[in-house]
């Protein structure tokens, strides 16, 4: 197995256990309050990103190019990534959990 890049096989009964319990726990909404926060931290952390999409309006329906990237209250404009982290045109690092959706089979930037 060392000559694949998968080298170690989880327990798929035990990861659909875990899943099924976290699917079945309430939901637990943000309060008005701390929604304000996130907000006004987009606001203020990703400023380019805020500005980019705003002009992409006038030239993209939508100003996005896919349907992933309809995010609120706006998408990142994502400048690079490597390996499991990306980083927005406002210098904003972020963990890649999506691990860029379709492009996935092209790995992520791995440098041996």
């Amino acid at each position: 197995m060392a000559d694949y890049g998968i080298s170690k096989y989880l327990d798929v009964d035990a990861v659909n256990a875990n899943l099924d319990k976290l699917v079945k726990q309430p939901m637990c909404p943000l309060k008005n309050e701390e929604m304000t926060q996130v907000l006004k931290w987009f606001d203020t952390k990703c400023a380019k990103s805020k500005a980019m999409t705003a002009e992409a309006k006038g030239l993209i329906p939508g100003g996005v190019e896919h349907n992933l990237a309809f995010n609120y209250p706006f998408p990142l404009a994502i400048a690079k990534a490597n390996g499991p982290y990306m980083w927005d045109i406002d210098g904003n690092q972020y963990t890649d959990f999506l691990q860029a959706g379709g492009p996935t089979i092209l790995g992520s930037n791995y440098a041996p």
